[in-house]
């Protein structure tokens, strides 16, 4: 019973350590913010919300948050689009799909890139390097009942365009989040009831994330570096146990020496 109490605990410790913070200082100024309901805490009850800030040179940070689907789903996802128009028709779509992985393993999230044409979404296929060289810094968690993810996208992407599916960022765009469940290798749609809570929330202005990151030099436009064109959906990456970050195995340690003790 000691060693069980002691492994929660441990748990317990890991994941507040790693808990992601929305931080909304700055909105409008340095970052763009959309949340419902108005002046709700993203950190507490949004039903959902985004932020995007450009942290370095070609690098957008965004963080989002969703109230879980009830009854709960295997994976939801909390997506952003960019889309030229309000109707959010043919956009481009970088999604977080959060999965449950079970007790031991816990939420294990992916981040894609999609394409809405018309009503449909499709996931591009990106190679595991054009993916790592697109998305970086990637976490995400289930806290009570909020789904929370964040990772930072390049603003020009540094990698083939698959014919046009994967978009330079660097022009007004308007902005919608959303949320819903997800399959293995595509998201459903999203509430289509514009009563619901989790019905999704459009920017009334359009957004160039550049705007906000002017103190960074960006490239010039967009460098393809890989030339695959393919396009097809990509398959979810093999899943791991999550890490738990270095501050933490001197206290790991600390916890299995006791185990043994008891």
């Amino acid at each position: 019973m000691g060693s069980f109490v002691l492994i929660q605990l441990l748990l317990v410790l890991v994941a507040v350590n790693d808990a992601i913070h929305i931080d909304t200082t700055g909105c409008g100024t340095i970052k763009m913010c959309m949340f419902r309901p108005k002046g709700c805490n993203p950190n507490l009850d949004c039903t959902i919300g985004i932020t995007l800030q450009v942290i370095g040179q070609n690098q957008m940070k965004v963080q989002m948050v969703a109230a879980t689907i009830i009854p709960p789903v295997q994976q939801q996802y909390v997506a952003v689009a960019f889309s030229h128009d309000k109707a959010m028709g043919n956009d481009s779509v970088s999604e977080c799909v959060i999965s449950n992985m079970g007790e031991f393993v816990g939420y294990e999230p992916e981040v894609y890139v999609s394409y809405n044409k018309g009503k449909s979404n499709d996931r591009v296929f990106l190679n595991d390097d054009e993916h790592d060289t697109l998305f970086s810094d990637l976490a995400g968690e289930v806290v009570d009942t909020r789904l929370v993810c964040e990772f930072t996208q390049q603003i020009m992407p540094q990698i083939d365009n698959k014919n046009g599916l994967v978009w330079n960022l660097n022009t007004p765009f308007y902005v919608m989040a959303a949320t819903g469940s997800a399959q293995r290798d595509e998201v459903n749609a999203h509430e289509l009831n514009r009563d619901f809570h989790s019905f999704p929330i459009t920017s009334e202005e359009t957004f160039n994330p550049i705007t906000f990151g002017n103190n960074f030099d960006h490239p010039n436009g967009f460098t393809p570096k890989i030339n695959t064109n393919r396009i097809e959906k990509r398959p979810m990456r093999p899943t791991e146990a999550p890490k738990a970050s270095a501050s933490l195995i001197p206290l790991i340690s600390f916890v299995l020496s006791l185990i043994m003790i008891f």
